[in-house]
């Protein structure tokens, strides 16, 4: 029997008698504490500040503390008793923040030291130095399989746009502030995609790059391809203060319809050596040079190579001037004391027994500190049902799974750990229970507060898509190796609702009915409904085109199965509004059904502005609890075997619980010879939890 502990109202974590006793959830590693940082460039760490985070330490020496990123030491300086470190910004798109860990009680990596060049060398009155621009408004999935190769893993791919230009909006204007222009030369990189195609142009986009109200340049190129280019901007195209760059789409051009999406630039320009708010970094070039407008005394690093940044030595600082010589290998960054960065947050590392590998449990329940005692009930339940049961906070997995970083891949590491790892019998269920959020940075400044992540997948028709199946997914064969549920849900109380709900279905009876409900613009949906019904052997009604209110009126009377077939898109079921989000409100039936829906995007939970008809049904007390959906756009011709092993699964006596059902029609899908049945498997996800007990018609359980 397993034993659930709270403290704080925090709960610790469930798991089978022969595991040791467990960690109080807010229990933390006395000696460790992990720093988030959001942006490159180097931090400074003070004593006080870590004794903040609990790290408790008399002073800093290289002898005593140890820092990490992943299992890679970084190196460090300690300076005046602070710890100064070069951190990086994440390249990871499932986190917003890279984290690092910092240890007592083992000596780290001390920063080397390097001499700056011998003098000898002439003379550089101007430097080139780069400013990067980027803003992230609107997502544009689409853009996945034309990045380059090289950029389309989905861990890294960059599908955050700044500004589309078409003929609603074909201006985007920019302001440059820049300090200490040389003579206004600059080479300027544009990231942009083509979204719009016409095969009878060659180069069917072209834009003008206006510099100060003057044309400087003329992009071209052709297709839904992105455009990655450098262009060379004239002496005295810039000036020191504020500049004007408009990226200008209005005039015509060789297509009508031309339709790019802009994303970052990058402007390379010659300035003067001088520092801008203490701080200045600079490379490609060899030569004397004078570095002024420093407050204080900085210290100089060459960071060409960010993981391993070497101080410089050999310099002088004479009159406030940094006197030294560089070559064309370095990349210097001068940084005095008021430049060094914050980080984002300085916390203490969780403390957790998920390692250990006399943990057992058949159900895994992934979910945050805040829900987890509304779900007390559930495992009380399920304890009694005699499956043991494992709450495991995910701010835990993150720290003991991910060295801090919250991300899918944190996640699947520790089921991955778990199956391979614990006691026998292993995990057969995996519930999610919290939201998910396909802006994983929070650009849009919308993400629910809690959050289980799910990866993204590269898919035919959108592009790519969220994928819980893919986090239970240990070696890669894009099979889950158990059954995956998630409640997409924020607050406590829809937990509470849940859970009751949850538990008032397997208590109930099931009603010997099943309900098809299919769209009516396509003669194929009714004929696909009509041969999962016999398939299945269901006593059944199609209702062909039907409207919302009669759907809703027909569950209400009770079913075992709602099934719908036909088009679909986020919030709707058809063409013609078979059913939507408004109508959820009318749905009250004491029997829910099963709900299995054949069509696009209904299960789509991770959006980041638009809630999901599958999520408005799960939450709505008189809404089913059970529901599997899509994510994503797939063809019904696809869908289909995956409902008839469904259908079946759901009636065969050995497989008593949903997730069983659920994960054998997955696994009965030959995903090997077709891509199509891949992405079934990885898009249908299953909205309730996987450990619920199927109520069949004609049983008393």
């Amino acid at each position: 029997m397993t034993r659930l502990f709270f403290t704080l109202l925090l709960l610790t974590g469930l798991a089978a008698c022969r595991q040791a006793d467990p960690v109080i959830v807010g229990s933390f590693r006395p000696a460790a504490v992990k720093i988030e940082v959001a942006e490159s460039g180097f931090y400074r760490l003070t004593a006080a500040s870590l004794a903040a985070a609990g790290l408790d330490i008399a002073s800093l020496t290289a002898k005593t503390v140890h820092l990490q990123q992943g299992a890679t030491a970084v190196p460090f300086l300690i300076d005046d008793d602070d710890l100064i470190f070069y951190g990086q910004a994440p390249d990871n798109r499932y986190t917003a923040v890279r984290t690092y860990l910092l240890e007592l009680g083992k000596a780290g990596v001390v920063m080397a030291e390097t001499a700056v060049p011998t003098s000898g060398r002439p003379t550089l009155a101007q430097l080139p130095v780069t400013l990067r621009l980027e803003q992230n408004n609107f997502y544009e999935a689409r853009a996945l399989p034309f990045l380059p190769p090289a950029e389309q893993d989905n861990s890294y791919a960059d599908l955050w746009f700044w500004q589309k230009l078409d003929l609603q909006q074909n201006k985007v204007p920019i302001t440059l502030d820049l300090t200490a222009v040389a003579d206004g030369s600059a080479t300027l990189t544009l990231d942009l995609w083509g979204q719009s195609e016409n095969s009878q142009i060659a180069a069917d986009h072209d834009l003008d790059v206006v510099m100060n109200g003057q044309t400087v340049a003329t992009v071209q190129w052709d297709g839904r391809q992105f455009y990655n280019g450098q262009l060379a901007l004239p002496p005295g195209s810039l000036q020191s203060g504020e500049n004007s760059l408009v990226l200008d789409n209005e005039g015509p051009g060789a297509s009508f319809l031309d339709i790019m999406l802009f994303n970052w630039l990058e402007l390379t320009y010659l300035a003067e050596p001088v520092a801008v708010d203490d701080s200045l970094q600079f490379g490609g070039v060899a030569g004397q040079v004078a570095l002024t407008g420093f407050s204080q005394r900085p210290l100089l690093f060459d960071t060409r190579d960010p993981a391993n940044p070497q101080r410089l030595t050999g310099w002088t600082f004479v009159d406030g001037a940094v006197q030294l010589s560089v070559s064309e290998t370095m990349m210097v960054t001068a940084v005095a004391p008021p430049a060094y960065l914050t980080p984002t947050a300085i916390s203490p590392v969780r403390a957790s027994e998920w390692h250990n590998p006399q943990q057992q449990a058949d159900l895994l329940i992934v979910t945050t500190d805040e829900l987890a005692p509304a779900l007390a009930p559930l495992v009380e339940a399920r304890q009694t049902q005699g499956l043991s049961v494992a709450v495991v906070p995910v701010a835990e997995i993150y720290d003991a799974f991910g060295q801090g970083e919250a991300t899918p891949a944190s996640i699947t590491s520790f089921v991955k750990y778990a199956l391979e790892n614990w006691q026998p019998p292993q995990p057969r269920y995996l519930f999610l229970v919290g939201e998910a959020t396909a802006d994983y940075r929070n650009y849009l400044g919308q993400a629910p507060a809690n959050l289980i992540p799910s990866p993204m997948v590269p898919v035919q028709y959108s592009g790519e898509t969220v994928s819980d199946s893919r986090l239970a997914d240990m070696d890669g064969d894009h099979r889950p190796d158990l059954a995956v549920g998630r409640w997409p849900v924020s607050t406590v109380a829809e937990v509470e609702s849940l859970v009751s709900r949850t538990l008032a279905y397997e208590a109930g009876t099931a009603v010997t009915r099943a309900i098809f409900a299919t769209d009516g613009t396509e003669r194929q949906f009714a004929a696909i409904a009509q041969n999962l019904a016999d398939t299945a052997n269901l006593t059944s009604e199609v209702f062909n085109g039907a409207q919302a209110n009669e759907v809703a009126a027909q569950f209400n009377q009770g079913a075992w199965l709602t099934i719908y077939i036909g088009h679909g898109s986020t919030g709707q079921w058809g063409k013609e509004d078979v059913f939507t989000l408004d109508a959820v409100s009318q749905l009250a039936s004491p029997t829910p059904s099963i709900v299995l829906q054949l069509t696009c995007l209904t299960g789509l939970f991770a959006h980041p502005q638009d809630t999901s008809l599958s999520e408005r049904m799960l939450t709505h007390e008189g809404g089913p609890v059970l529901i599997v959906a899509a994510t994503s756009l797939t063809l019904s011709a696809h869908q289909e075997p995956f409902a008839t092993a469904l259908l079946q699964n759901l009636q065969a006596p050995d497989l008593p619980r949903i997730g069983d059902a659920f994960q054998e029609a997955k696994l009965s899908l030959p995903i090997e010879s077709d891509n199509s049945l891949r992405e079934i498997s990885d898009t249908f996800v299953l909205l309730g939890d996987p450990s619920a007990k199927i109520v069949r018609p004609g049983t008393d359980d």
